[in-house]
C-alpha cells in the first residue's frame, strides 16, 4: 500500500503556514503553552493586548497561556488564533479559565 495514495501531502505554502502556527503554541525556549478552555461558551469581549481594543472571542475556543504574571486586575494574558492567520493576545479574568493541561 502507497501511503501518498491515502495521506495527500501538503503543498510547501501549507507546511511552512502550519509550522508557523504550531510556533506560536510554544515559548521562546521551545516549551508548549498550556492549553486553556473559558468556563462558558458564550461569546464574550475581551481585552486585546495588540490591537489596545476589546475584541470578540468564541466561547469555544481554543487558547494557550502565557508564563507571564497576571497584570494588575489578576487577568492572565492568552495567545488565541482569534481569525484565521491571525492571532492575538488578550486577557482574560483567573475565574473564567480552566486549565486544561497536557495529555
Amino acid at each position: 500500500m502507497n501511503l501518498d495514495d491515502i495521506l495527500p501531502f501538503l503543498s510547501h505554502e501549507a507546511e511552512e503556514f502550519a509550522l508557523k502556527i504550531e510556533s506560536f503554541c510554544r515559548d521562546t525556549e521551545g516549551k508548549l503553552l498550556e492549553p486553556v478552555r473559558l468556563n462558558h461558551k458564550e461569546d464574550r469581549y475581551y481585552w486585546c493586548v495588540l490591537q489596545k481594543k476589546f475584541i470578540l472571542i468564541n466561547g469555544n475556543s481554543e487558547m494557550f497561556l502565557f508564563p507571564w504574571k497576571k497584570d494588575e486586575k489578576s487577568r492572565f494574558y492568552v495567545y488565541c488564533h482569534h481569525l484565521f492567520a491571525q492571532g492575538t493576545v488578550i486577557l482574560i479574568p483567573e475565574d473564567e479559565i480552566i486549565m486544561i493541561g497536557f495529555n
